[in-house]
């Protein structure tokens, strides 16, 4: 996308009031996407305009490198990280008469089924898809940092007098809906994840990685979405193929909740592309937060009669779409509201959390007695460090001391 146009979208979200998010997509008139690109603002509940004060009304055009965007606003709900609390498990599909199969034990595993941590007992989200971890050539599963992760923000915006959480040792497990977890349920377990930021800093990734047992996959069938038609392993979206998803792009998705949403009675729409927005319900030593995300994709569906686009419980499943005839996922899915879904795009993810896609062939896998913890003195701002020639990421705060 052109920087004149993400600066541009970066300086709106500073200057609109504390709730509304801004993105390039597609203007929609009477219901219907128009094919005109806009600049769309999100706002959680749309009032008449006399009813808003000066401070509150948003500009009818935007003017960027001397092309004029009209704009358009979109109403969502509250914007929040989407795992599911287990004390209300069974609500997290409510609208169902039968829970969706994501949420059973899934085996040989597959991307779009439920998943939760030891650290994250009381909480449940959705394995995305399985990559490939750079660095090893490893298998490993891929979902949301607030699926697994007690606390993801960097160790330097804790206290150490606060609580002491760190991913050590953190086992996950599939079906993430029974809990306690016993071991029989170990997929594997928590290896990193890419830590969250205070303002005025910007996330754009929220994901972490698990390692994944032998024992749970299969070479022909852990490549697929449950539920999602196509029998081919799905590569990646490019950053030029994101960018030119701008509106009325038709998604899918698998997740642990909503279920399938795929095909263009119920699957989904690709909203909008470089959304920036605040997203409640990031826990900080326990503390519920607002983390700042940019460069984001933004999904709804794309019958307005079908229901929620992503549900608590969804976080961490894969964005899906269709480009030049091959699926793709483009995006990790981590947030949402009631018409509105969020997701990380698939480069981002790539680069930030060390991963490629992968292509089906029979992979290596993750030797877990080769783990090991390091302290650095203080609290790090740093995400990964190099001990002995190894790369380790951050895992949070400890008071015991392994120096490398």
């Amino acid at each position: 996308m052109d920087e004149q146009i993400k600066n541009k979208i970066e300086e709106l979200f500073q200057s609109t009031p504390e709730g509304v998010g801004v993105m390039l997509g597609n203007k929609i008139t009477n219901g219907e996407y128009t094919g005109e690109e806009s600049i769309v603002f999100t706002v959680e509940k749309k009032k008449p305009l006399s009813d808003l004060t000066p401070e509150e009304i948003l500009p009818s055009e935007v003017e960027i490198d001397g092309k004029v965007y009209k704009t358009d606003v979109f109403e969502t709900g509250e914007i929040k990280a989407f795992a599911c609390p287990s004390s209300i498990l069974n609500a997290c599909y409510s609208w169902q008469s039968i829970p969706p199969q994501n949420r059973q034990t899934i085996r040989p595993l597959k991307g779009g089924v439920s998943l939760t941590s030891q650290n994250l007992q009381g909480y449940v989200g959705t394995l995305g898809f399985l990559a490939v971890d750079t660095a090893t050539g490893a298998l490993v599963g891929i979902t949301n940092n607030h699926v697994v992760i007690a606390d993801a923000y960097y160790a330097n915006f804790r206290s150490p007098t606060g609580i002491i959480q760190n991913e050590s040792s953190d086992n996950a497990y599939q079906s993430g809906d029974i809990q306690p977890s016993p071991s029989s349920l170990k997929i594997g377990e928590v290896l990193r994840y890419v830590p969250i930021s205070e303002p005025p800093t910007y996330n754009q990734v929220d994901g972490a990685m698990i390692s994944i047992s032998q024992s749970v996959m299969s070479d022909s069938e852990s490549f697929k979405q449950l539920g999602l038609s196509g029998t081919s392993v799905m590569p990646f979206a490019t950053t030029s193929e994101i960018n030119a998803l701008v509106g009325n792009t038709l998604g899918s998705s698998s997740g642990r909740s909503s279920g399938v949403k795929q095909g263009p009675l119920c699957g989904l729409t690709i909203q909008g592309i470089n959304y920036v927005t605040g997203v409640s319900g990031y826990k900080q030593q326990g503390t519920s937060t607002v983390a700042y995300f940019n460069n984001c994709i933004s999904f709804t569906r794309a019958n307005p009669d079908c229901l929620y686009p992503i549900y608590p419980g969804d976080s961490g499943s894969a964005l899906v779409a269709t480009i030049g005839g091959v699926d793709k996922i483009i995006g990790l899915c981590f947030a949402g509201g009631n018409t509105i879904g969020i997701a990380s795009r698939i480069d981002e993810v790539a680069s930030q959390l060390g991963i490629s896609a992968w292509n089906g062939t029979t992979p290596e896998f993750v030797d877990l007695t080769t783990k090991k913890l390091v302290t650095v003195a203080g609290l790090s701002n740093t995400k990964t460090i190099t001990c002995s020639g190894d790369t380790l990421w951050q895992v949070g705060i400890i008071n015991s001391v392994r120096i490398c």
